[in-house]
């Protein structure tokens, strides 16, 4: 029987690699006699992987009672479903549940399971009967049986301790319950160090309730006032994740025990105040995230980097990083503020996830059902050409890219704190994210909780607290040969919020300025003058390697330093970073920039194969048409390079000399990938 596993960022059944790139069908909420017709518009568009939800609800019938082959009713037949993708050759992701969420009545829970939250004794054993109901159903489907298809297995949905309907079982707003429980675990038990954290003074760990900052949108919210209360609020998003990760992990432990084979997978909300993504990955074979980006991703005018920093972040934490749920189409009441989705729209979401590193994804959804409008198939197996031909094109650039096979040409790190980002006290528009985009300088995202060793110079994108573990992975990849550069912002505290020195950084002995008007800076004669807006550290007794610049009328000041530390180094520069300053100290460190456009709004990402043929992901992200100048140093080399269009195949010649470049013409809100094979 074969063997089915991830491996190289794929997934493998046996010797053949499966290229996981998928589409939702609901099988039940489609009339059955239009399954045939939509799984061949399904097969017409190059793909050969489906997904679907197994609803429990609608399958327990009755109480103890359960459907699985159509007795009852035609779209209950699940096995005949799989009976027929099977026959038709598709493999298939299954989303069994218990939760599914997905616009049905209790989340696709019966009603007598779904009064009590996920964690609740009561739950855990309906829904491990249930489980055991439905793997039965779906154990001889399995790709590891004999003529089975089954390849991925998704534990429950989007987990969510969901404190709104259960917080008064967990004692947020009642009688103690888990989190008073979470937090004596927390604290071991110390109660004085728990009031000397929080700045309380409980009697007993009962007493303890959270104190929430709910920077939601729409929401004034509640300001933090200091350390203390900070803490408090961390320790509440702590808990969060701690139900999250525990309840998951009995949901991958049980359908192990149920017989399933096959690798099991979670999928996350793409933020982090329900899921800490790396505790999550650690409890399944692999996390996907589920995104559903506003149409041409005009939210803000941040909302494209914001979407590739978390498919960037994916791809280092998950051994699949792929997108779960890809929006196509859109759920009732979304429509309303979504308006249509333009064909390019799809393009420029499929390339920007690309352009940061993604290896698959499913659309969600690829059929339409009920509450649910405008994808490409509809519910009768027809299609909507101006939508259909985009997904199709798609598929094509996909397989002939082949992503998971591709080399990203990247040196360049930034590190990604997911608790900073879930107690709200780090923004996804800070500054060095913002001018490391604006300058198309393309970088990989980080989880400093994990050892560090890749790129070679790392940008510290955080707060001035960081926990121990994380400074200490900062401070061995720095002596290893690694370059950290910290602007304003810079770990001096760790989680406790007690001052600790584990990096290696100094602290600046005063604040030279607080500009009202732009400056300029120069960091040597003869290099580019920045203009500079931030306030500035100035250190003046480091002992180390001084960083002065020229601040306009004021002189030469010390506003920064370079400090050695084993084989590697810290560069500490007082002031926030422009693009500007980016590139200049990118040049600086003899950084390459492997794809870099000069025209604006336009985000370039180079990848190659292993037989050096090299694919330019390019997307303008602007609301007008542009030929973009990219700069190509990667390929000094000098030479003539067949450039092919993956989307329509037109290929043309050109001779790069000393500085290559391309200019390619790209449609508003739109994206080209190029293939560049040397002749």
């Amino acid at each position: 029987m074969p063997k089915v596993e991830i491996r190289n960022r794929s997934i493998w059944v046996g010797k053949k690699r499966i290229p996981l790139i998928s589409g939702e069908v609901h099988y039940w909420r489609v009339n059955p006699s239009s399954w045939s017709d939509i799984l061949e518009r399904i097969r017409e568009a190059g793909i050969r992987v489906v997904s679907t939800y197994v609803p429990w609800d609608y399958h327990e019938y009755k109480r103890g009672k359960f459907d699985f082959t159509g007795l009852t009713d035609r779209a209950r037949n699940l096995k005949r479903f799989l009976e027929l993708t099977r026959e038709k050759k598709f493999w298939v992701v299954i989303r069994p549940g218990p939760y599914i969420y997905s616009e049905w009545p209790n989340e696709g829970i019966p009603d007598y399971a779904h009064q009590y939250h996920r964690l609740h004794p009561k739950f855990l054993a309906y829904a491990k009967e249930y489980l055991k109901r439905v793997t039965q159903v779906l154990r001889p489907f399995l790709a590891t049986r004999r003529g089975g298809h089954i390849l991925l297995l998704q534990a429950d949905n989007e987990i969510d301790p969901w404190p709104d309907t259960f917080g008064h079982q967990y004692g947020l707003n009642s009688k103690p319950g888990l989190f008073q429980e979470f937090i004596k675990e927390l604290y071991r038990g110390d109660l004085e160090k728990l009031n000397e954290s929080w700045g309380t003074e409980y009697q007993n760990f009962e007493e303890a309730g959270p104190f929430v900052a709910t920077m939601l949108k729409g929401e004034q919210g509640v300001s933090l006032k200091g350390d203390k209360e900070l803490k408090r609020n961390i320790d509440y998003f702590k808990f969060k994740h701690e139900y999250s990760v525990k309840y998951a992990r009995w949901a991958v432990e049980t359908f192990r025990s149920l017989g399933i084979d096959i690798p099991i997978y979670l999928n996350l909300y793409p933020f982090f105040y329900a899921h800490d993504w790396l505790q999550m990955q650690g409890a399944a074979d692999a996390v996907g995230i589920d995104l559903y980006p506003s149409g041409e991703l005009a939210e803000d005018r941040f909302e494209q980097r914001k979407f590739t920093d978390k498919v960037r972040y994916l791809s280092r934490i998950s051994p699949l990083p792929f997108i779960a749920e890809f929006g196509a189409g859109v759920w009732h009441a979304r429509h309303y503020e979504s308006g249509v989705f333009t064909p390019n729209h799809y393009r420029l979401i499929a390339l920007s996830a690309l352009l940061g590193g993604i290896c698959g994804w499913n659309w969600y959804m690829l059929v339409n059902r009920d509450n649910w409008y405008m994808s490409p198939i509809n519910e009768w197996g027809r299609v909507r050409p101006e939508l259909y031909n985009v997904f199709l094109e798609l598929v094509k650039i996909f397989q002939k890219m082949d992503p998971p096979s591709l080399k990203q040409l990247c040196e360049i790190g930034v590190t990604f704190n997911p608790i900073q980002y879930a107690a709200r006290t780090l923004s996804h528009n800070n500054s060095i994210l913002g001018s490391l985009s604006a300058a198309d300088v393309d970088y990989f995202a980080f989880d400093p909780r994990r050892p560090i060793v890749e790129p070679r110079v790392l940008f510290y994108s955080g707060n001035q607290w960081l926990d121990r573990e994380a400074q200490e992975n900062l401070r061995r990849y720095v002596e290893r040969g690694g370059t950290l550069v910290a602007f304003l912002n810079f770990p001096r505290k760790d989680e406790d919020f007690m001052s600790a020195d584990l990096i290696g950084f100094e602290e600046p002995s005063r604040i030279l300025f607080e500009f009202k008007q732009a400056l300029s800076i120069q960091f040597a004669p003869g290099r580019p003058k920045i203009l500079l807006t931030s306030s500035v550290f100035c250190f003046d007794r480091t002992g180390n390697h001084s960083i002065e610049a020229t601040l306009g009328p004021y002189g030469r000041h010390p506003v920064g330093y370079r400090k050695q530390i084993g084989k590697g180094q810290l560069i500490h520069l007082g002031f926030e970073p422009t693009p500007e300053l980016i590139r200049e100290l990118l040049q600086f460190l003899k950084i390459p920039l492997y794809s870099h456009s000069v025209t604006d709004e336009i985000k370039t990402a180079l990848f190659e194969r292993k037989n050096k043929t090299c694919y330019l992901v390019a997307i303008n992200n602007g609301n007008e048409e542009k030929s973009a100048r990219i700069r190509l140093p990667y390929f000094s080399k000098r030479g003539k390079y067949r450039v092919r269009d993956l989307a329509t195949d037109k290929k043309e010649t050109v001779s790069f000399g000393r500085d290559p470049e391309l200019s390619v013409n790209l449609p508003r809100k739109d994206g080209r990938v190029l293939e560049l094979k040397k002749i």
